[in-house]
C-alpha cells in the first residue's frame, strides 16, 4: 500500500510540473481598419509550441510553455505581428498594401525579402501554379514576368520542347536557356514534367548580373529559382485533396481545307482532272471527309487527383505530398501518365543544429507519335494526313452492292484513292512506350555556432533513367474490302517482318555546396552580410541503343530472338562532367536607404581545353530606397520609390562535352564493305583554344507604387556577348563540315516594363489589372574570320553583322503576272524578274524568328468567395517560315495531295489576278512563305468558388473550393499553320498546342 500510495502522489507532482510548465491563452484577431474578425489568421510562439489558427469568429486558444513570451501574428495581405502574449488579447493587423517584404530565395544563402533585393527579380506565386491543367509549371509562367518569353513548340502532353528566353537571345550555337534551380540544386528539364505544380511555393525569375552572377559560369542566360512546399514548425497538420477532370481539344485553326466538290473543281481547273469513278461516289454517296476532325480528339480527357499533408511539432516540420496525373493527346500514339511523390523533412536537432530533406521521385510512361519529327514529312503524320488527304476517301471501307446501295465497314487501314496508309494503320503496327523515373534529392545541414553565422553544407543529386521499347509488329500482307495491297510486300499473304529498338539512359548529376554566411546588424543602421561558397558538380550520362531486324512472330519480339543484328544497329554514349567553383558576395545596407552588393565567382569546367577551363565572373550593384529619404516621407501619395543600378558578368558553357578534344570515331567505309565493317577515324577536329562565352549585363531600373493602388516596374538593360561560342565552318576538303570556336559579338537591349494596379479592394470586393510588356532588339556586332555575313545552308536564315540571329534571307516574291500566270520576284535592286536565283538575289527580310516585342495582361477579379482570374499573353513583329504552305499552296503538287481552298483562286487564263500561278509553275521557298506568327492568346480562365466559413466549418473542413479553368481558349493570328506559338525559323506540320477546359475540387482540413 505505501508503494503505491508513493506512485500515485509521484504522478500527481509530476502532473502538477506539466500543468505548472504549460500555460493557456484567448485571443481575437481581427482587421485593424475596421474591427473585422479574420478568419484563418495564424498564431505562430516564437520559440517552442504549437501554432493555431483563428475560427469563424477571429478567436483562438494557445497553449504554449511558460518560457515563450511572444507569437507572430500572420494573415494573408496583412502585415505580420509579433506580439506579446496575454490573455485576452486582440490582436489588430494592418493591410499590407506592398509586396516589399515578401521573402524571396535567390538561390546560395538567406531568403531576402524582395524590398531589399538589388538585383532584377520577379516572383511568381503558388496561385498561378496550382490547379493547371498541364503536366508542366512552365506553362503557367507564359505572360506573367516581363523579359521571360516561353513559347511551348509542341502540344503533347509528354514535351518538354519550350523554348525559354529571359531578355533575348544570347548565343548563335551555344544554348540559350536559363539555369534552373529546384531548392537550391540545378536541375535539368526532366523535372518540367515529374514535378507537380501545386507542390510549387514559387518560383523566382533571376534577370540581371546582380542577381545572377553568384552562379557564374551557368547564368548567361538568367536564373530560374524553384522553391517547393514545406511544412512550418509550430504548424497544426493540415491536409489538402484535389481532385481535376478535363479535356482537350486543338487550337483554333486558320486553314479550311477543300472538300470534295472544291478538290473536284480545283483539279479541272489546273488540268488534271479526277476519275468519272471520283465524280461518281461524289455525286451519288456524298463522300467529302473532314480529315481534320477525324485525325484530331476534340475530347482527350485529362484528370490528376493529389493529396498533401503538411505541419510540424515544435523541432519538425513535415511536407508530404502525392500526385496522380493522366492526359491522353489529342492524335494518335499521345499521352503520358504520372504519378509523382514529394516530401521535405526539416529538423531543428538544437539550437545550433538543422538538418533537412527535399526530395521528389517522379514516374511518367508516354508515347509519342513516331511520325511527328522535325527531320522529314512523312504522311502518317496526322498533322501531314489531315492536311493532305483527299477529302473523297472514306475514314472507313465501304463496298457498293449490285443495287447501288453503300456499305461502309471497319476503318479503313489504306487510303483507296490518295494511296497512302492510315495513321491508324502505323498505331496498329507500331507499339511504342517510353518510361522515365525522376530522382531529385536535397540533404542538407546547417549550423550556427556563433551568433549571425551560418555554416551550411548540401548535398544533391538530379537523376534518371529513360527506357523506349519500340517495336513494329510482323504482319501478313492482305487485300482490303476495296481492293487495295495492305503491306510493304506486295504479295497476297506475304509476312511483314518486324522490328525491336531498345533504348536506355541513365543520367545523374550530383552538387556539393558548402557555404559560410555572416551576417551582423551595427547600431541598428549597417546590416553587413557576407556569403563565402564552393561548389563542385559531377555529371555523367550513359545511353545505348539496340534494334534487332527480322522478327516474325509478334508473340517472339525479344531482343535475341530478331535474326538481323549488325553494327549499325547499335549505339552506346559515355559522357562526364565536372564543374569547380568557389564563389563570394557581400552585402551592405544602410538604413533601409542604401543597399550596395557585389559578387565574384570563380568557375573551371571540363568542357573547355586545358589551360582555358577557369575563368572569372563578377558584379556590383546598388539600390537606393529613395521613399525611406526625410524629404519624401510626408508625401502621402507616393508609397514607395526605389532606384537600382547593376553591371557584371556571367559565363555560358552549353555546348557539348569534348567539343574541344580531337575524337576518334567509328564508321562505315562503305565501298561495298557490307554493315558489319567498321572503321576507325577522326570524328572531330581539336580546338586547344576553346574556353568561355561571356555576357556582359548593365541594367538600370527605377520602382515606384502611387496612391496606394498604381506599382509599377521599369528596367532598361544592355547584354553584350563576347567570345561566342559558334560551329565555325569547315571547307570540305579538310573532312569537316565545321567545329565549335570562340567567335564574335552580340547585343541584346531591351525594357522590361510591368503595372499592376488595385483599383477595388474592400473587405467583400477586389479588383486589379495587370500588364507587362519587354522590348529587346538583337544585333549581331562581329562574325569570325573577319566576315561580315553567313549564311546558313537549308534554313532560311543568315548571320549578319548588324542585324538580328534570327533574321530570315530569302528572295522577294512580289506575285503572279496576270498575263502568263508566271512567279515574279525583286532582284537585289528592285527589279521584277521571273528567274529564281537564291545565291543572287536574296536578301536580308527584317524580319525574325525571335519577337522582338512580348507580355502579357489580366484581371482579377473577387467578390466574397466568388473569384475570377483571366491572363493573356502575346508576341508581335515574330516570324516563321510556313513549309505547310508549300504543299497546300501549290498547284503544281494539287494532283497528289488536297489543297487550301484559297488555291480556288489559282491563275488558270490571262488575265487572272492571283497570288498563285499556273500549275506549271514549281514554287519556290522565298518570302511568301516567311508568315506573320505574332499572336495574342487567352493563356488562361480561372472561375472558382470558395465556399463560406460558416458551411466549411459545419463540415468539419477548413476549405472547400471549386473552380473551372480555361487555357489557350481563344487565339487571334494570321498564321496559317496549325499554332502561331513555336518559336522556331521552319515551321512543319507541328502538334499544335490544346485547348484545354477542366473543372476541379479543392478540400482542406
Amino acid at each position: 500500500m505505501r508503494k503505491l500510495f508513493l506512485i500515485l502522489m509521484t504522478l500527481m507532482a509530476c502532473s502538477w510540473s506539466l500543468s505548472a510548465q504549460t500555460r493557456t491563452y484567448h485571443g481575437t484577431v481581427v482587421d485593424g481598419s475596421n474591427n473585422e474578425p479574420l478568419i484563418g489568421a495564424t498564431i505562430m510562439p516564437v520559440g517552442g509550441g504549437q501554432g493555431v489558427a483563428t475560427d469563424a469568429d477571429g478567436k483562438f486558444t494557445l497553449k504554449v510553455p511558460a518560457n515563450v513570451k511572444q507569437a507572430k501574428v500572420s494573415y494573408v495581405g496583412y502585415a505580420t505581428q509579433t506580439v506579446a502574449i496575454r490573455d485576452n488579447m486582440v490582436v489588430k493587423l494592418a493591410s499590407s498594401d506592398s509586396n516589399l517584404d515578401e521573402l524571396v530565395v535567390l538561390g546560395y544563402g538567406s531568403a531576402k525579402k524582395l524590398g531589399s533585393v538589388v538585383g532584377s527579380v520577379a516572383v511568381v506565386g503558388e496561385k498561378q501554379l496550382e490547379n493547371i491543367p498541364t503536366a508542366t509549371f512552365v506553362d503557367a509562367l507564359q505572360g506573367q514576368v516581363p523579359g521571360l518569353n516561353i513559347f511551348s513548340n509542341s502540344g503533347d502532353p509528354s514535351s518538354t520542347d519550350n523554348a525559354i528566353r529571359i531578355r533575348g537571345v544570347n548565343s548563335l550555337n551555344a544554348g540559350n536557356t536559363p539555369l534552373f534551380i529546384l531548392d537550391g540544386a540545378p536541375v535539368s528539364s526532366s523535372v518540367f514534367t515529374t514535378l507537380n505544380p501545386n507542390d510549387i511555393k514559387s518560383v523566382t525569375v533571376l534577370k540581371d548580373a546582380a542577381s545572377v552572377a553568384i552562379y557564374g559560369s551557368r547564368a548567361a542566360n538568367g536564373v530560374i529559382v524553384i522553391t517547393s512546399k514545406r511544412g512550418a514548425f509550430g504548424e497544426k497538420a493540415n491536409v489538402t485533396l484535389r481532385a481535376n477532370v478535363g479535356w482537350s481539344q486543338m487550337v483554333e485553326d486558320n486553314v479550311t481545307m477543300m472538300n470534295s466538290q472544291q478538290y473536284i473543281e480545283f483539279r479541272d481547273k489546273i488540268g488534271s482532272p479526277v476519275s468519272q469513278e471520283v465524280r461518281d461516289i461524289v455525286d451519288k454517296y456524298g463522300i467529302s471527309t473532314d480529315w481534320r476532325k477525324e485525325m484530331f480528339n476534340d475530347n482527350a480527357l485529362t484528370y490528376s487527383v493529389d493529396a498533401a499533408v503538411s505541419g510540424g511539432g515544435e523541432n519538425l516540420s513535415y511536407y508530404l505530398s502525392l500526385n496522380h496525373y493522366d492526359a491522353d493527346g489529342i492524335i494518335t500514339m499521345s499521352g503520358m501518365r504520372r504519378e509523382t511523390l514529394r516530401t521535405s523533412l526539416n529538423s531543428r536537432v538544437n539550437d545550433w543544429l538543422r538538418v533537412g530533406l527535399q526530395a521528389n521521385l517522379g514516374y511518367t510512361k508516354y508515347g509519342t507519335n513516331s511520325q511527328v519529327t522535325n527531320s522529314g514529312i512523312y504522311v502518317a503524320n496526322p498533322m501531314v494526313f489531315a492536311r493532305m488527304a483527299f477529302p473523297y476517301d472514306s475514314p472507313y471501307y465501304y463496298t457498293i452492292d449490285d443495287d447501288g446501295q453503300i456499305h461502309y465497314g471497319d476503318r479503313a487501314m489504306t487510303m483507296h484513292y490518295f494511296g497512302y496508309n492510315s495513321p491508324e494503320w502505323i498505331y496498329e503496327t507500331n507499339k511504342s512506350n517510353r518510361t522515365n523515373i525522376t530522382a531529385n534529392l536535397n540533404l542538407y545541414e546547417q549550423i550556427t555556432p556563433v551568433k549571425g553565422l551560418t555554416i551550411r553544407a548540401q548535398q544533391a543529386v538530379n537523376a534518371y533513367d529513360y527506357r523506349l521499347d519500340n517495336k513494329w509488329l510482323p504482319y501478313e500482307t492482305t487485300l482490303t474490302p476495296m481492293g487495295d495491297i495492305l503491306g510493304d510486300d506486295p504479295n497476297i499473304g506475304a509476312l511483314n517482318s518486324g522490328q525491336s529498338t531498345q533504348s536506355f539512359q541513365r543520367y545523374y548529376a550530383w552538387t556539393f555546396t558548402n557555404t559560410a554566411e555572416y551576417n551582423i546588424l551595427i547600431n541598428d543602421l549597417h546590416d553587413v552580410t557576407v556569403l563565402l561558397g564552393e561548389e563542385s558538380m559531377i555529371n555523367k550520362d550513359d545511353m545505348f541503343t539496340v534494334t534487332s531486324k527480322g522478327f516474325t512472330d509478334r508473340r517472339l519480339m525479344l531482343l535475341q530472338q530478331g535474326p538481323n543484328v549488325d553494327n549499325s544497329m547499335l549505339n552506346q554514349n559515355v559522357q562526364r562532367e565536372i564543374f569547380n567553383s568557389i564563389f563570394l558576395k557581400g552585402s551592405y545596407n544602410f538604413d533601409n536607404r542604401y543597399f550596395f552588393e557585389a559578387t565574384y565567382r570563380r568557375d573551371g569546367s571540363s568542357r573547355f581545353a586545358p589551360g582555358h577551363r577557369w575563368s572569372n565572373f563578377f558584379s556590383v550593384g546598388g539600390m537606393w530606397n529613395v521613399k525611406q529619404e526625410k524629404f519624401l516621407q510626408s508625401v502621402e501619395w507616393l508609397n514607395e520609390l526605389q532606384a537600382r543600378v547593376s553591371y557584371g558578368s556571367t559565363g555560358n558553357s552549353s555546348i557539348p562535352n569534348y567539343a574541344y578534344f580531337g575524337t576518334v570515331g567509328t564508321y562505315n567505309p562503305g565501298y561495298g564493305t557490307g554493315s558489319n565493317t567498321t572503321s576507325t577515324g577522326l570524328g572531330n577536329p581539336s580546338n586547344p583554344d576553346l574556353t568561355w562565352e561571356t555576357v556582359y549585363a548593365f541594367d538600370a531600373a527605377l520602382r515606384f507604387k502611387t496612391l496606394g493602388i498604381i506599382t509599377a516596374e521599369i528596367d532598361f538593360y544592355k547584354k553584350t556577348t563576347k567570345d561566342m561560342l559558334m560551329q565555325i565552318p569547315w571547307s570540305y576538303t579538310t573532312g569537316f563540315d565545321a567545329s565549335y570556336g570562340n567567335i564574335g559579338s552580340m547585343t541584346n537591349t531591351g525594357v522590361d516594363v510591368n503595372v499592376q494596379a488595385d483599383i477595388i479592394k474592400t473587405q467583400d470586393w477586389y479588383w486589379g489589372v495587370r500588364c507587362n510588356f519587354n522590348y529587346n532588339k538583337n544585333k549581331i556586332t562581329e562574325l569570325f574570320s573577319g566576315r561580315d555575313s553567313y549564311t546558313i545552308p537549308n534554313t532560311g536564315l543568315r548571320y549578319e553583322v548588324g542585324h538580328s540571329a534570327g533574321e530570315f534571307y530569302s528572295v522577294r516574291y512580289v506575285g503572279v503576272d496576270p498575263r502568263d500566270g508566271k512567279q515574279m520576284w525583286l532582284d537585289k535592286n528592285d527589279n521584277i524578274t521571273k528567274i529564281y536565283n537564291e545565291e543572287e538575289n536574296s536578301v536580308m527580310t527584317g524580319k525574325s524568328q525571335f519577337a522582338p516585342w512580348t507580355g502579357g495582361f489580366g484581371t482579377s477579379l473577387s467578390w466574397k468567395g466568388i473569384s475570377l482570374s483571366v491572363d493573356f499573353n502575346w508576341a508581335a513583329k515574330k516570324y516563321m517560315t510556313n513549309n505547310d504552305a508549300f504543299f497546300l499552296q501549290n498547284a503544281s503538287q494539287g494532283y497528289q495531295q488536297n489543297q487550301d481552298v484559297c488555291m480556288l483562286n489559282v491563275w488558270t487564263k490571262p488575265g487572272d489576278v492571283t497570288m498563285y500561278p499556273n500549275a506549271n509553275e514549281t514554287p519556290q521557298f522565298d518570302s511568301r512563305y516567311i508568315e506573320d506568327a505574332s499572336f495574342l492568346r487567352l493563356k488562361n480562365l480561372t472561375l472558382s468558388y470558395s465556399f463560406p466559413k460558416n458551411i466549411v466549418n459545419v463540415m468539419r473542413l477548413s476549405n472547400l473550393v471549386l473552380h473551372f479553368t480555361g487555357r489557350n481558349l481563344w487565339t487571334v493570328t494570321d498564321f496559317t499553320g496549325y499554332d502561331p506559338e513555336p518559336q522556331t525559323n521552319m515551321y512543319q506540320f507541328a502538334y499544335p498546342n490544346t485547348r484545354q477546359y477542366e473543372f476541379g475540387v479543392e478540400v482542406s482540413f
